[in-house]
């Protein structure tokens, strides 16, 4: 498969993903669908995610038909568009997550985001990765040992994201425990605030060097991995509970613990530290 023509069609996608979104923002109720785990509460969707995983998933079948794909409202897809994918066996998954953010998308801010990648399933790592926040008309790019862009305005060229020296700081998250906090004052680590209910914002705010790292428990993959190309790309890590590079699947499971830093000493330390207090 041709990596890079996937991902320049799939900008395209995305774009307009986003002229869907902001024409529905505003005019679409949230609704809820049920928790897949102990660990979550309810979950706000609205039509647009449909909407948008539509766009994305008939798109896609245009230029690579033979792809597997997962997306993380595929239970709401209709059966027709659901089972252009459902027989292939294919060594990338497309990975989608439709509208990343929905809470913040319904109440009409402007942090929510489309977030597309290809998963390798050989190696169970993201083979490139493409965040688009509509609002700001801003798309982020990562494609595995090439590098990391972003680009501004609809087709803006795409220019080199700069790797930052992080802070010692760490973002908010929810389901992070009593434990983790006491891991984080041993390190003198400052914990800041969410500025969103996106997965997406957050980990974008690791990747400029705003934020040192975030500590991620029981989040599905999809909201780690496609961000987590970028910030590897960027030279930064990943990590496991066991301190390795992580490793995803197309089903996108929730995750025990994720760490991700632009600085692998940084993450490492974190993943040591937590693992102390089990």
């Amino acid at each position: 498969m041709d990596v890079l023509n996937v991902v320049t069609r799939l900008r395209g996608s995305l774009y307009r993903c986003g002229q869907v979104a902001r024409a529905l923002q505003g005019n679409v109720p949230a609704e809820n669908k049920a928790p897949d785990s102990p660990h979550q509460q309810s979950v706000a969707i609205s039509l647009a995610d449909r909407l948008c995983q539509e766009v994305l998933l008939l798109e896609a079948y245009e230029f690579a038909p033979g792809i597997e794909a997962y997306s993380e409202e595929m239970a709401d897809c209709p059966p027709e568009i659901a089972a252009l994918y459902s027989g292939n066996r294919h060594r990338y998954a497309l990975i989608l997550d439709p509208i990343d953010g929905t809470e913040d998308y319904v109440r009409g801010r402007s942090t929510y985001a489309h977030m597309v990648g290809l998963l390798d399933q050989t190696t169970g790592r993201m083979a490139a990765g493409l965040i688009y926040f509509p609002e700001a008309m801003r798309l982020y790019i990562a494609v595995r040992g090439m590098g990391a862009f972003v680009a501004d305005g609809l087709w803006g060229a795409l220019r080199p994201l700069a790797a930052a020296q992080p802070p010692r700081s760490v973002g908010d998250v929810k389901r992070l425990t009593g434990a983790d906090r006491d891991a984080f004052r041993r390190l003198g680590v400052e914990v800041v605030p969410p500025e969103s209910a996106s997965a997406a914002h957050e980990l974008m705010r690791v990747a400029q060097g705003h934020v040192g790292a975030m500590v991620m428990r029981h989040f599905h993959g999809h909201d780690l991995a496609i961000p987590g190309v970028i910030i590897e790309e960027l030279g930064g890590a990943v990590l496991d509970a066991s301190g390795r590079t992580a490793r995803f699947e197309k089903a996108m499971p929730r995750m025990p613990l994720i760490v991700l830093s632009l600085s692998p000493t940084f993450a490492r330390e974190l993943v040591g530290e937590l693992e102390k207090s089990l």
